[in-house]
């Protein structure tokens, strides 16, 4: 049950990218076109929450390699959004950035931290 809310988030991603892909624009991906930086701003909450969601899920699972503890989620949505990023290559009407990746980045290290502080905070005040 818990995997539900992020099942269903990333499949709307999903969506999100087909429609780009095929240069099928829907209206919110016109709204953030008006927006200054909107695109990376796109890019750093839509992979960021979908990082919190899967975090959430996945009970905060870390992933110890030698002395690295890595969060599972970050890993996981990490490796989607490089992959979704480079398969723009193979699009014309789509463009490879950096500075998505680099938002990708930044929003799922912060949906990351930000659902595990909250987590921690909504459990100590349950006790």
């Amino acid at each position: 049950m818990r995997y539900i809310p992020s099942l269903l988030f990333f499949l709307f991603l999903c969506f999100i990218i087909v429609m780009a892909d095929i240069n099928h624009k829907l209206h919110i991906m016109r709204v953030f076109e008006g927006v200054p930086f909107g695109d990376k701003v796109g890019h750093f909450m839509l992979f960021g929450f979908l990082a919190g969601l899967i975090n959430v899920a996945l009970k905060f699972r870390r992933l110890k390699i030698r002395s690295l503890d890595i969060n599972m989620a970050g890993v996981i949505v990490l490796s989607f959004a490089v992959a979704e990023e480079f398969t723009q290559l193979a699009f014309a009407t789509r463009t490879f950035e950096l500075a998505d990746m680099l938002s990708d980045v930044l929003g799922v290290w912060s949906f990351v931290f930000l659902s595990e502080w909250m987590w921690r905070r909504i459990t100590k005040e349950s006790r």
